[in-house]
């Protein structure tokens, strides 16, 4: 790695941060010791390469991300989960830049990688259509209440020919809403509320359906019965998986031509003398 030298001081810090990491113990490290030990000069590796071919995170990229994972905890928190790891705020940092600075190399690399072809996808498709099999589903429409009484006076105003939606917002108590959900499988939903759905004719209004979570008035608004989704409505997902396990595969190669093309000396005499709980 050029004139780099990682120290044992270093190193012992770097490989205490990877087992925090990978939350491995104090107990299962020494087992681990050569696979962390490979993960850290990996780790050296790629940053190498990225300063040979001049990609930085800059300081306003560090904050950024700085405030975005700090914004999850408590001061009290956030020190101690560093006391955990037996890390300060400053190594801390030095660790989150380097970390965006390989997901930075990584979307870089990313570009190298051949796109997903339709004839892979159509292959893909071809061969794994029971993947894509559906049951039956549902999307609809709902108004959600504590009581029966809030629920039918609701359903008056509904059955006047007013969307749910103003009825509820009009007529609704603090505990009452009106939704306009996703896809839903039979099977997905609450024995009563899923009989109500599955029986309702599309575009008309049910009556109040008790179940556990309230009482519901429901209007199904498209349906789809059990089958194979077609292969316009797979491709996307078809097209991403193959791109993700493409990506997988030439990084793993990638980085094997990395440990491979870079020149590098370990000192097997210090790495079994150390040990990593001291």
């Amino acid at each position: 790695m050029g004139p780099r030298k990682i120290t044992v001081k270093e190193l012992k810090t770097d490989l205490r941060r990877a087992a925090f990491e990978a939350g491995v113990t104090v107990e299962g490290q020494e087992q681990l010791f050569e696979a962390l030990v490979q993960q850290v000069l990996d780790h050296y590796l790629i940053l190498e390469y990225g300063r040979q071919q001049g990609i930085k995170i800059t300081d306003e990229e560090l904050e950024t991300a700085f405030r975005e994972i700090k914004r999850d905890y408590s001061d009290q928190e956030f020190h101690e989960t560093l006391l955990q790891g037996d890390i300060d705020i400053s190594q801390w940092k030095i660790a989150l830049r380097e970390q965006l600075l390989i997901r930075k190399i990584a979307v870089k690399v990313s570009e190298k990688v051949e796109p997903v072809s339709f004839q892979e996808i159509s292959k893909y498709y071809e061969s794994h259509k029971e993947e894509f099999r559906h049951p039956a589903m549902v999307r609809f429409r709902q108004i959600v209440t504590n009581t029966k009484a809030e629920a039918e006076d609701m359903l008056k105003g509904v059955s006047k020919g007013e969307q749910m939606e103003h009825v509820a917002e009009k007529q609704a108590p603090s505990g009452a809403e009106g939704r306009e959900g996703v896809w839903i499988a039979k099977g997905d939903l609450d024995e009563s509320m899923e009989k109500a759905l599955f029986s309702l004719p599309v575009g008309k209004i049910s009556a109040v359906v008790e179940t556990p979570y309230g009482f519901h008035i429901l209007q199904v608004l498209e349906r789809k019965t059990e089958g194979i989704r077609s292969f316009p409505e797979a491709m996307k997902e078809i097209e991403a998986k193959l791109f993700y396990e493409k990506e997988i595969l030439f990084h793993a190669q990638w980085l094997k031509n990395l440990r491979e093309s870079t020149s590098f000396t370990i000192n097997h005499e210090i790495l079994k003398s150390m040990e990593l709980g001291k």
